[in-house]
């Protein structure tokens, strides 16, 4: 048997192997020592399975998970996620679908203190919620808006998203998160004219709510100003070369908990509760990572990457061409993969093709991360969905409700991506300007 139909079998057993609910950990390191032991031979095979481990968790970049979820764990405890709220709701709440709009605003903000999707949902969901349902907005509007909320996490830095990505394709992490300041702020404005479209149609989606004055929505800057003053230092010293990603995560982690200090939020218990946290996330992540290194070494010994980069060759696209078509895989796998998952799995086959066409990996990774977010929100998997509609299922409102209500934010984003398919400059500008 040829060694890529050993990697084609390979794949496909690791594929079947996702929907059985086994850990994607064990399933990505299982097939890839067994597929290359069956190439490379069992002593060979030993020497992969005991090194890899080690340098996995000795890279340099490796530190970045523990940096920046220590940084939102940290952020959430002080808590500015829930003052940075406050300030949106008062800003924009008394327009119609305002109160959701603050939603999207909120989430904006906190995705510059957290890059973890879902937990930005989960807390978005607590704190915005009763005033939604209160104020007369439709669960419809109100759970969708919340849902699309979070996935701005991993597109407005700092994202776990991005890390994950850095790490697996070896890509600047400092010009990722410059690269997403003007997608992420497109994103979230145009969330915004979405909800406005739709409560301009349907008035009874989002009705208007008290109005605010100008002094009100100049003191409510106040509530703001911890988060910008985060996401200023961690990006600014990036931006002008300070600091590297690693520094700017470990100053930001830092000031984030000399707030919480200030806050009188941090004792005994709460920093038990946060270390414990990030720990726990830092734990499955290095065995995600792990477990898909020994994977990737079975598919470049296997030959499979390689040949699928000639056969995409061969049909003459453009790389815009490629790009698309993949964006497309990963819009159907997000149906039915987790997004981690989905990233893991596709990077080692991706990128020897994507190199070859020079296709440039910082705008490949906007774009992964925007495919990545879309899937948080896309039915019938959604993770972000299932964060919401567990959340709200003591209110009575159903699943169904929950995806409704996702699928116009669904829409919004495909466009979204193809615009920063075919204007890679909405990504691109502020990484050129570094150079």
């Amino acid at each position: 048997m040829s060694h890529q139909m050993i990697g084609a079998i390979g794949s496909i057993a690791m594929l079947a192997l996702l929907f059985t609910g086994v850990d994607i950990a064990v399933i990505l390191a299982a097939v890839g020592v067994i597929g290359y032991m069956a190439i490379q031979g069992v002593d060979r095979t030993l020497s992969m399975v005991a090194m890899t481990p080690f340098d996995v968790i000795c890279s340099y970049n490796m530190a970045l998970f523990p940096i920046y979820l220590l940084l939102g764990e940290f952020a959430d405890l002080s808590g500015m996620m829930a003052e940075s709220f406050r300030a949106a709701r008062t800003w924009v709440g008394q327009l119609r679908g305002g109160l959701a709009m603050a939603s999207v605003v909120g989430g904006a903000f906190l995705a510059a203190v957290s890059g973890s999707s879902t937990a930005c949902t989960a807390l978005l969901t607590k704190l915005s919620l009763p005033s939604l349902l209160e104020n007369n907005y439709s669960p419809r509007l109100a759970c969708g808006a919340l849902s699309a909320a979070g996935t701005l996490s991993n597109l407005i830095p700092p994202s776990i998203g991005l890390v994950l990505y850095a790490v697996m394709t070896e890509t600047s992490l400092g010009a990722l998160f410059i690269a997403t300041m003007v997608p992420g702020i497109l994103l979230t404005l145009m969330f915004m004219l979405q909800i406005y479209l739709q409560c301009l149609y349907d008035p009874t989606q989002g009705p208007a709510t008290a109005k605010t004055s100008l002094k009100e929505k100049l003191l409510a800057f106040k509530y703001a100003l911890p988060v910008i003053v985060l996401f200023s230092v961690v990006m600014g010293g990036i931006w002008f070369g300070v600091y590297t990603a690693n520094e700017a995560g470990s100053i930001g982690c830092g000031l984030a908990c000399l707030y919480a200090i200030y806050k009188k939020k941090v004792n005994k218990e709460s920093l038990k509760k946060t270390f414990g946290s990030a720990l726990k996330i830092v734990g499955i992540i290095f065995a995600i990572i792990i477990g898909a290194e020994l994977f990737s070494n079975f598919i470049v010994v296997s030959g499979v990457s390689l040949a699928i980069a000639q056969w995409v060759a061969g049909l003459h696209l453009s790389p815009t061409g490629v790009v698309i078509v993949i964006m497309l895989i990963y819009f159907v796998l997000g149906t039915a993969l987790d997004t981690l998952a989905m990233i893991l799995v596709t990077l080692p086959f991706f990128v020897p093709v994507l190199n070859a066409l020079h296709i440039d990996m910082v705008w490949f990774g906007i774009l992964v991360v925007i495919q990545m977010e879309l899937s948080q929100i896309t039915p019938p998997v959604g993770l972000n969905l299932f964060v919401v509609a567990g959340m709200v299922k003591e209110r009575g409102i159903s699943m169904g409700t929950v995806f409704r209500g996702a699928w116009p934010f669904c829409y919004t984003m495909i466009i979204y991506n193809a615009m920063v398919v075919f204007f890679p400059q909405i990504a691109m500008y502020l990484p050129s300007l570094m150079k």
